[in-house]
């Protein structure tokens, strides 16, 4: 339940003031893999609070923001809150900025491929996963979008096939390993 990285925002909310350090630790996105769903992946579709709204996060994440404007985990979070509620375009844009102040940042790069997937600019999103894959091969979550890309848009089963091999080589114990698995056999099952 707690982990290294929500102490270290309980410390931090301290710091910034309790109301922040509330609000940073519940929507804490843990993002070994990525940040987007599925959740099974450590991320993303974080449930609203029940005491305080999207509204009063998002005035919370910009105030904190204005204290420290080159805080890029913060940056980050933010990105990733916009993105969990659906706000893709302004994700974009945050996780760009991110992405100004470290270049090398796959995670933000990936997760604005997404957000620009869900505006429906799919060929910018591919091209950003690939980026990501060009500057790491084993990056999971590029790896894990474009094997979704093969199945949904390409209907290319080898492909997908192919990268899950190489996502199951680099981390077996995944959980989504099984359902993008299944999705494949499935697919296979369809095409005989």
């Amino acid at each position: 339940m707690f982990s290294s990285r929500n102490i270290h925002f309980a410390v931090l909310g301290i710091i910034l003031g309790a109301t922040s350090g509330y609000i940073f630790a519940f929507y804490d996105i843990e993002r070994k893999i990525m940040a987007r769903p599925p959740q099974t992946l450590g991320g993303g579709n974080t449930p609203g609070h029940p005491d305080i709204s999207n509204e009063q996060v998002l005035a919370e994440f910009k105030a904190q923001m204005a204290k420290n404007p080159n805080n890029v985990e913060l940056m980050s979070r933010y990105a990733d809150f916009l993105s969990d509620i659906e706000r893709f375009q302004e994700a974009a844009e945050a996780y760009k900025k991110v992405m100004a102040v470290q270049p090398d940042n796959l995670d933000a790069q990936t997760f604005m491929g997404t957000a620009l997937w869900n505006l429906g600019k799919k060929d910018e999103a591919v091209a950003a996963y690939q980026k990501s894959l060009e500057k790491d091969p084993n990056h999971m979550a590029s790896l894990y979008y474009l094997t979704l890309v093969d199945l949904d848009q390409k209907r290319d089963v080898n492909a997908a096939a192919e990268k899950l091999a190489r996502m199951e080589k680099i981390d077996p114990s995944q959980p989504v390993l099984k359902e993008l698995r299944t999705r494949i056999e499935e697919e296979r099952k369809k095409a005989r």
